[in-house]
C-alpha cells in the first residue's frame, strides 16, 4: 500500500522546475544540482505539484500509462522515496 492514501507531499521550497519536451527539470540552486526526470517521473512530479495525493497520482498513472493498479502504486511510492532521499519533496 502506498503511504497514507490522505498524505500529500509537494515540492520543497526553493525549487525551480520545468518542462522541456516532455521531461521535467528540477533546479536546486540550494544543492547545485539540475535534476532530469523520464516520462513517468516527470508524470508524477507535475501531479505531485498540482497538489494530488500518492494514492491519486497511482490511479492516474495506472490510466495513463496502462499497467496494474499494483505496478503503479509501487512506482509512485518508489519514486517519491527518490524524491525525498535527494530532498526534493515534503510533506504538506
Amino acid at each position: 500500500m502506498i503511504y497514507n492514501q490522505g498524505m500529500g507531499y509537494k515540492p520543497k521550497k526553493g525549487l525551480a522546475h520545468r518542462e522541456i519536451d516532455g521531461s521535467v527539470y528540477i533546479v536546486d540552486a540550494a544543492g547545485s544540482r539540475l535534476h532530469r526526470l523520464n516520462g513517468t517521473g516527470s508524470f508524477i512530479w507535475k501531479n505531485l505539484a498540482s497538489g494530488k495525493t500518492p494514492g491519486s497520482i497511482a490511479a492516474a498513472l495506472r490510466k495513463e500509462f496502462e499497467v496494474s493498479g499494483e505496478e503503479a502504486s509501487a512506482d509512485t511510492e518508489d519514486f517519491i522515496r527518490e524524491l525525498e532521499k535527494a530532498g526534493l519533496v515534503e510533506e504538506k
